[in-house]
């Protein structure tokens, strides 16, 4: 049964298990799912979307991916940046962030606080990719090359195709 409140604590949100990018890794960045989780398809009972919350400790990183799916950010504590495509942008907390289908991004903490996040995407969604070598090659050329790091998350699971 799906929760109608989730109560925040001083260490992330009342029966919320604290999680990384893979199961069973720990990582730096913790995640909380707070309202519904991941589905197969819309026909799947629970909530049609899915919230979560990223907590990104002093020097750390989201993951550096893209994915078919269109997702939005609302920064609930510090200061951060969000790389979206190739701009870079100073965020705080309240400030919105779109992200687009298939465009690359990344959340990174250069300050001395906690970076945290809401994430609002679809329950029923595609999964992370990696960039191209030739997307990384023009991100990392761009403004926001500078603030991009490759290998500060666990990159995504690599999924084989489904055959007809």
């Amino acid at each position: 049964m799906q929760r109608a409140f989730v109560e925040k604590t001083t260490d992330g949100w009342a029966d919320v298990e604290h999680e990384g990018y893979v199961p069973g890794v720990r990582t730096n960045v913790v995640r909380h799912t707070l309202v519904g989780g991941r589905k197969d398809g819309d026909g799947e009972a629970g909530p049609s979307n899915e919230v979560r919350y990223f907590a990104l400790p002093p020097g750390t990183v989201s993951r550096l991916e893209k994915h078919e799916h269109e997702h939005f950010v609302i920064v609930g504590e510090g200061v951060g940046h969000a790389v979206v495509g190739e701009t870079v942008r100073e965020v705080r907390q309240h400030d919105v962030v779109y992200v687009g289908p298939l465009v690359p991004h990344q959340f990174v903490n250069r300050g001395e606080a906690t970076f945290g996040f809401f994430c609002m995407v679809s329950a029923a969604r595609d999964y992370s990719q990696e960039l191209t070598v030739d997307e990384l090659a023009s991100l990392m050329a761009s403004p926001a090359g500078a603030y991009v790091d490759p290998h500060g998350a666990p990159p995504p699971r690599k999924r084989q195709p489904i055959s007809a």
